[in-house]
């Protein structure tokens, strides 16, 4: 019986002990674990923040600043000159959903009528080929291939039947268009800029 009793305590005694080393183990492993999620979430924070910090400085140094278009609209991207001035439309029920006037001064209108121009940026109900058929019966017109933001377009010169625009730029997207008009020859090579850096999601 003295026997039995000794094996049942010692018995006792070892689980006793088991149970307190894998208890500690056990709170050294969370332990462990909690502190090394904090310090993850901690270099995450700073990585974020020196992410943020950088954007921002870039933003700051870069001579241009973004339109970019809801969501809806396709998310397009046009960048123009920080210190120019833009006008936009949004009209989401309308053939023309969006309107995108940029000037290097005031966007004005006089006489009821707008001013020619830097750029002029529609998002236009249409395809490609309902777009361009305005042209088709115009004499002098010249449609070119050309590429903005990695997708085949259309570039059209002429004299147009709106009075007004030098240059169109197509770009078909999905069932619409981006259009690019310059009206303003004096801001060709800005123009250019404006189309050379559109980001355009297919």
């Amino acid at each position: 019986m003295l026997i039995l009793m000794i094996v049942l305590g010692l018995g006792s005694l070892a689980f006793g002990i088991a149970t307190v080393i894998y208890y500690n183990q056990a709170h050294t492993a969370t332990t462990t674990l909690e502190a090394q999620k904090s310090s993850a979430a901690s270099a995450a924070r700073a990585d974020q923040k020196a992410s943020d910090a950088q954007e921002a400085l870039a933003a700051a140094e870069s001579p241009f600043r973004s339109y970019i278009a809801p969501t809806e609209y396709g998310a397009f991207e046009i960048k123009f000159p920080k210190n120019w001035s833009g006008y936009v439309d949004q009209e989401r029920s309308a053939s023309t959903q969006v309107s995108l006037i940029l000037q290097p001064d005031f966007v004005r209108r006089e006489n009821n009528t707008d001013i020619l121009a830097a750029a002029h940026i529609y998002l236009i109900q249409k395809t490609q080929t309902e777009y361009l058929k305005q042209f088709a019966s115009a004499k002098g017109m010249k449609q070119t291939p050309t590429t903005v933001s990695g997708l085949s377009a259309t570039t059209v010169t002429g004299s147009f039947p709106d009075k007004r625009s030098l240059r169109q730029v197509i770009v078909p997207v999905r069932d619409k268009v981006i259009v690019f008009v310059s009206e303003a020859s004096a801001y060709t090579s800005e123009f250019d800029q404006i189309l050379a850096q559109a980001k355009i999601i297919p």
